[in-house]
């Protein structure tokens, strides 16, 4: 008897706790869905000033439009943000959305961090003014070719032009790299303290390099169907060699050490005629050079005759996995994508929208660069190719190997050839790991 009592208490007690479970799992539920209203959370990986303010102006926006969702913003500084989605991925407490860089993407992926949104997106009227070719690189970061993101922005590389140079010299400004180079022997008067290109010898040289030689080649990926690192191609050894040749003919003997600081400032000094960087600097050549006497082409001619553009990583909106309002999430996220939303996004931090009607404003227009680049994007020749960012390994090969050896390149202290052979051998190799890796992951 006494036995039996005892196991009806521990029944008893075992009822009264599950209960008391599924009031809190209720109550919890009901806080997130009070008065039929869904709170999702959306942390921006670039915390500033300006972007909160757009934000800001986007959640009352869509607010207004659909009154059962709340969008609380968390600002996340960039230095942090990285770890700070991966430790919330690791702990299953991520947000329900938010935005990371593209090249992020793949070490989520592999983690099960994000939501597949092919069949949000298929089921999105605006999906039609994705730019596809920023959607397709996005697809390339999934071994199965699903989309876990949705491209809104991005910045891209460009040769800049001192236009008032050129005009002085009764110049035209080139469109492809060999002109480009001639232009620099022409526009050089060292007695004068003038350089016909500002070239980036020291940190991330290297990262630049490979952008250019695949914007000269045509060569649209960074592996070929063997998974052999295309890097060392005949036109690449021939690309760094005539590139090679500018140094001290048509730049500064400094140029060997220059970081991107010391490079944008012999450009907005006015001591170089063409510099290789990238959108995100058009602010500080205004303020120095003025709008009127500079020019950008981001998609300059290659050997293939396409106008190439090598991508650094869309800025992505996605959903993690472990949202419980995806719906929702996805409804905030193609708002950001829409036309107007991602036109204003861009319009106010100086980028280039990836959402084709937002790539036809006005205000893309009035700016010759954006105007370039947005043509080049939507003309149906162009190639956009996304470097293997997204391979581990890949950035320290830079940093360890790459930028002495075009440093040695550089000083005639290397074979060309032999400097990129050496490189595509580790990168293939690095891509032979990084495959195994992610089919042991599926």
């Amino acid at each position: 008897m006494k036995k039996a009592l005892t196991i009806l208490i521990v029944l008893m007690l075992g009822t009264m706790m599950a209960f008391a479970g599924g009031k809190k799992e209720s109550n919890e539920a009901a806080a997130e869905t009070e008065n039929g209203v869904v709170e999702i959370t959306y942390w921006d990986n670039n915390a500033s000033p300006i972007r909160t303010e757009i934000f800001t102006n986007l959640i009352a926006e869509f607010e207004a439009e659909n009154p059962d969702i709340k969008v609380n913003f968390v600002p996340v500084p960039n230095s942090e943000a990285k770890s700070k989605y991966s430790l919330a991925v690791q702990s299953h407490t991520a947000p329900d959305c938010g935005i990371i860089t593209q090249t992020w993407m793949s070490d989520f992926i592999v983690q099960k961090g994000l939501l597949a949104l092919d069949d949000y997106i298929a089921a999105w009227d605006g999906s039609q003014y994705l730019l596809d070719i920023a959607q397709e690189s996005i697809r390339m970061m999934d071994p199965n070719g699903k989309t876990y993101g949705m491209a809104f922005s991005q910045t891209l590389p460009a040769v800049w032009y001192n236009t008032k140079m050129f005009e002085e010299a009764g110049m035209e400004i080139p469109d492809d790299w060999m002109s480009i180079f001639d232009a620099a022997y022409k526009l050089t008067d060292k007695s004068k303290g003038q350089y016909g290109f500002a070239l980036r010898g020291g940190a991330g040289s290297s990262q630049q390099l490979e952008q250019m030689l695949y914007m000269y080649s045509g060569i649209a990926n960074s592996f070929d169907e063997n998974g052999n690192a295309t890097i060392n191609a005949p036109e690449h050894v021939e690309f760094l060699e005539a590139f090679a040749d500018l140094y001290m003919n048509a730049t500064a003997e400094s140029d060997i050490t220059n970081g991107v600081n010391e490079m944008i400032a012999e450009f907005d000094s006015g001591s170089a005629a063409i510099m290789f960087h990238n959108l995100g600097s058009y602010g500080q050549h205004a303020d120095t050079l003025g709008p009127e006497n500079f020019t950008a082409l981001s998609a300059v001619k290659s050997l293939e005759d396409t106008e190439v553009i090598v991508s650094n990583g869309a800025t992505c909106n996605v959903i993690f996995a472990d949202s419980k309002h995806p719906e929702e999430a996805f409804r905030w996220i193609s708002f950001v994508n829409s036309h107007e939303a991602t036109s204003y996004f861009n319009r106010e931090i100086g980028q280039i929208p990836t959402n084709t009607q937002a790539l036809q404003d006005e205000w893309v227009a009035d700016i010759p660069q954006m105007k370039q680049a947005a043509d080049a994007l939507l003309s149906g020749n162009c190639v956009l190719v996304t470097l293997p960012f997204n391979m581990p390994g890949w950035a320290d090969l830079h940093t360890n190997f790459a930028e002495r050896g075009l440093q040695e390149v550089i000083l005639g202290q290397r074979d060309a050839k032999e400097f990129l052979d050496s490189w595509a051998a580790q990168l293939t190799q690095l891509n032979k790991n990084y495959q195994l890796y992610m089919q042991s992951q599926q």
